[in-house]
């Protein structure tokens, strides 16, 4: 018999395109606090996350005392960016609630904090996921393990019974960590030095369509 096995996921870059909106916040930081808009790799930041964000606009590192209450202000203002210049990819909703109807089981694990996924979530998917860890919801973030620990105990499964996929290193360093069966996703928001093929995964998707195809059928195998 099979065992009940499920599906985790990265949200940015790899079931949705959050690029436009992270955009769109970046520039308006940057105006906000009278810096340059960032031009290069700009889509990269999407999946990089608020940290990389503001050290690249005011050329700073975490340690700087005023490094937290910036992308504190950042973050504010990126809740506010409208929600619909987010969009999934192509087909993921669709399967996201196909999963849901069949009663698989399935999750987000993302370093998002929770306000804005659950902003997003409620207004494009209009479902709540099986399992949902968030930054700010535990100590650690990814790479760290605990954060896909937890969400595979909101799911009632064993680490090892559960699939991880995301689009960034610190994705499938989480996974292994977390002893889990890896994906990395290319369609995202890869930086050109980025060389996926060398992160360990145990497989490559190269599309949403693919990312489906090849989850499938790693639920299915014995």
């Amino acid at each position: 018999m099979t065992a009940r096995k499920g599906l985790l996921f990265d949200l940015d870059g790899t079931l949705l395109d959050s690029a436009p909106a992270f955009m769109a916040a970046m520039d308006a930081y940057a105006d906000q606090v009278g810096l340059p808009r960032l031009t290069e790799h700009r889509e990269h930041f999407a999946s990089a996350g608020a940290r990389a964000a503001i050290r690249e606009i005011h050329q700073m590192t975490p340690e700087h005392p005023q490094f937290n209450q910036r992308r504190a202000d950042f973050l504010a203002l990126f809740l506010d960016t409208p929600v619909t210049l987010n969009s999934w990819y192509p087909g993921i909703r669709d399967w996201l609630l196909e999963l849901d109807r069949e009663g698989i089981p399935w999750g987000i694990v993302t370093n998002k904090p929770r306000p804005h996924t659950e902003k997003v979530l409620a207004e494009l998917l209009e479902l709540e996921p099986p399992a949902l860890v968030c930054q700010g919801d535990l100590p650690t973030i990814k790479p760290d393990p605990a954060m896909l620990w937890a969400a595979s105990d909101q799911l009632g499964l064993a680490p090892e019974h559960c699939l991880y996929a995301g689009d960034h290193e610190r994705d499938v360093q989480a996974g292994q960590a977390a002893r889990m069966h890896t994906l990395a996703c290319t369609f995202g928001y890869l930086h050109e030095e980025d060389q996926p093929d060398r992160w360990g995964a145990h497989g490559l998707v190269h599309t949403p369509l693919e990312l489906k195809h090849t989850a499938t059928q790693w639920l299915t195998q014995t």
